[in-house]
C-alpha cells in the first residue's frame, strides 16, 4: 500500500491500520487532540461499535469491508460549505469504484453509496418502484463529524468516516436493502480501493476549497435522489414528502412539497414509490 500511495503522491503519513477498534471515527477524534494533520487516516479490519447517522449501528465484521476515517482541516472554508464534505466523500468513493470496476454506483443524498444495478442510472428515476428503486441497494455510507475548536493548535476539524461493504456475502448482509461489492460482482481488492478513495478524496477536497463548480455539477449528476418523490424524516420526527428538485450551493436538498420549495439541511431520505 505504501508504494501505491507514494505513486499517487500521497502527501501525509501512511494510514494507520488497526486489527480492531470500536470506531475509526473515534480513533481519529483521539488523534485530533494531539494536533494530527489533515489526511490522517485510520483503517480497521473490524469495528465493534461502528456508527451510522443518528447513532445507528453500522455492521462492520472482520475483514469484510473497508472501514476508514480521514481527518479534514477546513481552515478558511466557510462553515456554510462544510455540508459538502459528506457529499464530496461519497463522490470520491464513487469515483474510486468506477475506476476499479464495473459496479454502477449512485449517491443518495446525503450520505449513501448505492449500487444502482444495470437498469437504474444515476439521475434517472425508476419507472415505478418502492424503496430505493429497482436493483438499487446500499453499498456503503458516509458519517462526517465536526470536532476540535478554533482555539486548538490545529483549529477546527471534520472527521469523514467511510464504510464500504466489500466481502460480505448475501447471507452476511445486515438487511435486504444492503449489498456488497462481492455480491454485485465488482472489485474486492480492499487495498486498491483504499488507495483510490484517498486519491480521489484529495482531488475532490481541492475542488471544494476552490469552490470549483465542477464539484457540485459532478455530485448532482451522480445523485440518484434528484427527480424522485421522497419522504424526509426531519429532526423531531416530522415527515415531509415532495419531489427532490435540486442540491443547492451549500449542499442542501431542495424539494417541492405541497407547492412550496423546502430546503432540507438534515434528515433521513426515503425514495418513495413513484
Amino acid at each position: 500500500m505504501a508504494t501505491l500511495l507514494a505513486d499517487a503522491g500521497w502527501p501525509v503519513p501512511m494510514p494507520i491500520i488497526l486489527e480492531t477498534t470500536t470506531s475509526t471515527n473515534a480513533e481519529v477524534a483521539r488523534l485530533v487532540q494531539s494536533d494530527a494533520p489533515e489526511g490522517t487516516c485510520v483503517v480497521a479490519e473490524e469495528q465493534t461499535a461502528g456508527r451510522g447517522r443518528q447513532g445507528r449501528e453500522w455492521v462492520s465484521p472482520p475483514s469484510a469491508g473497508l472501514w476508514m476515517s480521514v481527518l479534514v482541516r477546513p481552515g478558511e472554508v466557510p462553515r456554510s460549505r462544510w455540508g459538502w464534505l459528506s457529499l464530496l466523500a461519497g463522490l470520491a468513493a464513487r469515483d474510486a469504484m468506477r475506476e476499479l470496476g464495473r459496479v454502477p454506483v449512485g449517491l443518495k443524498w446525503p450520505n449513501d453509496l448505492m449500487a444502482t444495478g444495470a437498469d437504474t442510472a444515476p439521475g434517472s428515476p425508476p419507472a415505478g418502484a418502492a424503496g430505493s428503486g429497482p436493483g438499487m441497494r446500499k453499498l456503503g455510507g458516509i458519517l462526517s463529524e465536526a470536532c476540535g475548536s478554533p482555539d486548538a493548535p490545529g483549529g477546527e476539524a471534520v472527521i469523514i468516516g467511510i464504510g464500504v461493504n466489500v466481502w460480505l456475502t448475501q447471507q452476511e448482509l445486515p438487511t435486504p436493502q444492503a449489498t456488497s461489492l462481492l455480491v454485485e460482482g465488482g472489485p474486492v481488492d480492499r487495498e486498491a480501493l483504499l488507495v483510490a478513495i484517498l486519491r480521489h478524496l484529495v482531488a475532490r477536497l481541492a475542488q471544494w476549497r476552490k469552490a470549483d463548480p465542477g464539484l457540485e455539477g459532478d455530485y448532482r449528476a451522480a445523485c440518484v435522489t434528484l427527480g424522485r418523490t421522497v419522504d424526509v424524516s426531519m429532526p423531531g420526527g416530522r415527515m415531509v414528502r415532495g419531489e427532490a428538485v435540486a442540491i443547492d450551493d451549500d449542499g442542501h436538498l431542495r424539494i417541492i412539497s405541497e407547492g412550496n420549495l423546502v430546503s432540507i439541511t438534515a434528515g433521513d431520505v426515503i425514495h418513495a414509490t413513484i
